[in-house]
């Protein structure tokens, strides 16, 4: 009974926030990736199709190569929006864990490193995010113009 360390409100709390944290972020965050590349891929996989159904010649030809290379870079930027993502989550972890035990010396500073950085990385893949779907929507314009 004495090599247990109590367990104060502070820690348990901390611990269970960082937990919470961590699973809602994941999921809302992987949902949105898996979404954007699955999009954007499917989209880049149709025209694909179409214009191997449809002899494209001319004009329509590098549209369609345009369109092919933006839904490419919009699954390429939410893949690494995922990485940001799970940047951001393993940064917000050390931070509450950190934040849960005290008594560790100089984990201020350690614990604004992990903060800064984590909101650093949430920017990054809120960024990437945006720019996948604008991405697609980009391509959608020009397949959109090439198909007239």
């Amino acid at each position: 009974m004495d090599n247990q360390v109590t367990q104060d409100p502070y820690r348990i709390l901390a611990r269970e926030r960082s937990h919470e944290d961590a699973r809602q972020t994941v999921a809302t965050n992987r949902m949105l990736v898996q979404s954007l590349v699955i999009i954007n891929g499917g989209a880049a996989t149709a025209v694909l199709a179409y214009y191997g159904a449809h002899n494209a010649s001319g004009p329509d030809k590098s549209a369609a190569l345009l369109t092919i290379i933006l839904y490419c870079l919009g699954v390429f930027t939410a893949i690494f929006a995922g990485l940001y993502v799970r940047r951001t989550t393993q940064e917000w972890s050390s931070f509450w864990e950190l934040k849960s035990y005290p008594d560790m010396s100089e984990r201020e500073k350690v614990m604004e490193g992990h903060r800064l950085q984590a909101i650093r990385s949430k920017r990054w893949s809120t960024g990437l995010l945006v720019f996948s779907e604008l991405f697609f929507l980009a391509a959608s314009l020009c397949l959109a113009m090439s198909l007239g």
